[in-house]
């Protein structure tokens, strides 16, 4: 599975095209899909989630397992993949940022790419600086009571 992690800046040029960081595309290296699966982030924030497809298939996996006839759960999968859009790597490891992924994240001419483990974001980067002083400025005893999911197939 991939891990994105550092913080990069690359210019959008006037088609909506940028570059994914090089370390980045390494990290999608052989996935079943040549390319990134990116998303407006759940959390309402004026980015965009991205991913590699093997993250996608996870969820789906997990969706799979579910009931079909839970609307819950039915729910969650329109709000999360009706909204992805797989968006595949030009010869120069550029993909096409769509009008609306750009509007939702408020891109113009630069995206932030900030790295967060199996998932990454990309953000004006401006905005992403706001987001991670932010996120810094938390107190090391709120961070500390955060708490992580279990692994995978890890019973709770």
């Amino acid at each position: 599975m991939a891990l994105f992690t550092g913080r990069v800046v690359n210019k959008v040029d006037r088609k909506g095209r940028v570059s994914i960081p090089a370390p980045f595309r390494n990290q999608l290296a052989g996935q079943s899909f040549f390319g990134v699966a990116v998303y407006p982030s759940v959390d309402r924030s004026p980015s965009l989630t991205a991913c590699g497809v093997d993250v996608l298939e996870g969820l789906g996996d997990r969706f799979r397992a579910t009931s079909p006839f839970d609307p819950s759960y039915t729910d969650a999968r329109m709000a999360l993949f009706a909204d992805v859009q797989q968006l595949p790597f030009d010869s120069d490891g550029r993909v096409l940022l769509t009008a609306d992924l750009l509007d939702h994240a408020g891109i113009t001419t630069h995206a932030a790419f900030v790295g967060m483990g199996d998932l990454f974001r990309i953000w004006e980067p401006e905005t992403a600086d706001a987001a991670l002083r932010a996120v810094r400025e938390k107190s090391p005893e709120e961070r500390a009571q955060l708490e992580l999911p279990p692994p995978p197939g890890a019973g709770r």
